[in-house]
């Protein structure tokens, strides 16, 4: 929207500016919302997300089970859907796909995000997710309210990865650390003695 929109639309009244001591136009928040507000009313929300997700290649096969059932539901239901699937953790922070859709709500015409359990979309923060959807008008279905055993596995396998990510960044940081000692610089983890002028023995 140009700025020459704004100015021809105040002056039609179709919104209503305010003017500063210096004669400038401002727009109020609430004509904003107002505006925003029609936008997405012009916009039918039609168009229904499918999305699908595995953590490994090795279970690609029930990525692509989900997708089967997410679209036989949706033929059922007669909508308009698009599909988005991909295999990565939900731990992994750079889910393209996942990138993907979380943009394409934002175009207007999204009515809902359809997924077998709600842990396909994030394991942690899930709620945030939904609050997001909210300011679209676009609601999330779950097919599955229940957890089947191999999701209760891939947790496991999430869990095992996180603790190990955060042990190696921890006790790696803490092999890189060293004190001093004198005139002598001891580095923690090894038995190493450095001295200031780059000279080392090993203390046995």
């Amino acid at each position: 929207m140009t700025e020459k929109t704004l100015r021809a639309w105040d002056a039609d009244g179709k919104i209503k500016t305010v003017r500063t001591a210096g004669n400038q136009r401002r727009l109020p928040e609430s004509e904003v919302i107002h505006l925003q507000g029609e936008l997405y009313q012009a916009v039918k929300q039609t168009k229904t997300l499918i999305y699908a997700r595995c953590s490994t290649e090795k279970q690609r096969e029930n990525m692509e089970r989900q997708v089967t059932r997410l679209e036989e539901y949706c033929r059922i239901e007669g909508k308009d859907y698009e599909i988005f699937c991909e295999i990565g953790s939900a731990l992994n922070g750079n889910l393209k796909q996942l990138k993907r859709m979380i943009k394409r709500v934002a175009v207007g015409d999204v009515k809902e995000i359809v997924v077998e359990y709600a842990d396909r979309l994030t394991r942690f923060g899930f709620e945030y997710f939904v609050e997001y959807c909210k300011t679209y008008n676009v609601v999330i279905v779950t097919l599955e309210k229940t957890e089947s055993k191999a999701f209760e596995q891939e947790l496991a396998e999430d869990m095992i990865t996180l603790v190990t990510s955060y042990s190696a960044r921890y006790y790696g940081r803490r092999g890189g650390r060293s004190k001093k000692v004198g005139d002598t610089i001891v580095k923690d983890t090894e038995s190493e003695i450095v001295s200031d002028t780059g000279a080392g023995e090993v203390v046995s």
